[in-house]
């Protein structure tokens, strides 16, 4: 496949999901989201959620290619913890002559269910700290992403993030 500067075609979410009482669920969830392009100019009404239960995902990215996409979760229960560009299986097959990226953004995405604990469960020591313990790894995770990706994806040119200077003092 030939480089291109085009964004990966395909969108892809990925879904995990905590389980009860805290506890990591190892089970993931795939789907195809629905997509909407919205530009610099427009409302940001319009990107808030229009029913309960629905997950909203702005993907960033600036066509310049200066900077990496990023993607924020306008959700309450889901939170994203990371961004990938990998290969669209059969996507090559799909059209023959169009030129675009083959490629597809995997949106990594963690929800937490709303919890129902029992009131002697909050007693128990080790129930209190295994939860702890998967909290803050899950907000670790989510904290570090836009910082975490140690190399752009291979279309983009990562930039440091403008720095702020002091005018010039008159003397």
């Amino acid at each position: 496949m030939e480089q291109t500067t085009d964004p990966p075609y395909y969108i892809l979410v990925s879904q995990s999901s905590n389980g009860p009482h805290g506890i990591p669920s190892t089970s993931t969830t795939f789907s195809h989201p629905t997509v909407e392009y919205h530009y610099a100019d427009d409302s940001p009404q319009e990107l808030l959620p229009r029913c309960p239960g629905e997950h909203v995902l702005v993907l960033d990215y600036n066509p310049d290619g200066n900077t990496a996409p990023t993607v924020h979760s306008l959700s309450s229960d889901l939170a994203v913890t990371g961004l990938k560009v990998s290969e669209a299986p059969g996507a090559g097959i799909a059209e023959n002559g169009a030129t675009k990226n083959d490629q597809m953004y995997v949106l990594e995405t963690i929800s937490m269910p709303e919890e129902i604990i029992e009131e002697d469960e909050y007693q128990t020591p080790h129930t209190i700290l295994a939860r702890f313990k998967q909290r803050n790894a899950i907000l670790r995770q989510v904290l570090e992403y836009p910082h975490d990706q140690t190399e752009a994806p291979p279309q983009f040119i990562a930039e440091p993030p403008p720095t702020l200077s002091s005018p010039p003092s008159r003397a």
